[in-house]
């Protein structure tokens, strides 16, 4: 058998230059990159991990629309040219006037895609909650009561035991860092604005600090990330990470 063309798709990859443009919300913030490539008849929707999360919902709206002009036969930039002149910013989602450009590849659009913005980090930041009082002193009195051993997470027993039965261990939390750690998303720092699955978690710098945006982002991947595998929690509490989140989201507070 030989491989058939798929006649309902364009191609979703390709190594050549790509036209592109800049896909908005109402709010001016970009969300993703529609591209095109005509040579290998391909185009398709680069989301932006760092933009707003509405962008997964979008995405698939515009690679829909990508379909059905691959559908009625046309060239992938003429499919990008008729989106740009059918796009209305009255809608969740528009083309951004007068954003087509080129690019080398389509790993330059991915790679712009990654760029953080400041308006990802006002919208992070407008996701916390400031009139939480009682969260706030949460939050600081179990930052300022945490000790070398509740940040040395200990796992309970596990592997074959005695009767023949396996048991998985299971990292055991102290009330301190349980503290901390339901402060968290009580102040809005763990929020679904944010896409953790899709972005590396943020890093410390020399001196061991966040900035506040990146606090919320660390928040959001570390409480999430905990339910989908045990010990997150633990591993950053023992780098020091939960410390730095909480000491960044408490200068923010305080800086009212």
């Amino acid at each position: 058998m030989t491989d058939r063309p798929d006649t309902q798709h364009y191609r979703r990859e390709t190594d050549k230059p790509v036209h592109h443009v800049t896909v908005a919300n109402p709010r001016g913030e970009a969300m993703g990159y529609l591209w095109a490539n005509d040579e290998d008849d391909a185009a398709g929707w680069c989301l932006r991990p760092k933009g707003d999360s509405a962008g997964l919902s979008q995405g698939l709206e515009w690679s829909k629309k990508l379909d059905d002009a691959r559908a009625r036969g046309l060239l992938p930039t003429a499919a990008l040219a008729e989106l740009v002149r059918g796009s209305d910013p009255r809608h969740p989602s528009h083309v951004v006037p007068g954003s087509l450009t080129t690019a080398p590849d389509l790993t330059a659009v991915e790679q712009l895609a990654h760029v953080v913005t400041e308006a990802d980090d006002r919208r992070l930041l407008a996701q916390l909650d400031r009139g939480n009082a009682d969260a706030w002193r949460q939050l600081r009195d179990g930052l300022a009561a945490l000790t070398d051993e509740d940040r040395d997470v200990t796992w309970s027993a596990s592997g074959k035991q005695p009767d023949g039965k396996y048991l998985m261990g299971y990292p055991l939390y102290s009330d301190r860092l349980n503290q901390v750690v339901r402060a968290l998303p009580a102040v809005g720092a763990v929020t679904p604005a944010y896409l953790w699955q899709d972005n590396p978690m943020p890093a410390m710098s020399a001196d061991g600090s966040l900035s506040p945006a990146d606090a919320v982002r660390a928040a959001t991947a570390v409480v999430r990330g905990e339910r989908f595998s045990d010990g997150t929690i633990a591993q950053a509490a023992r780098d020091g990470l939960v410390d730095a989140v909480a000491v960044s989201l408490l200068a923010w507070y305080e800086d009212a």
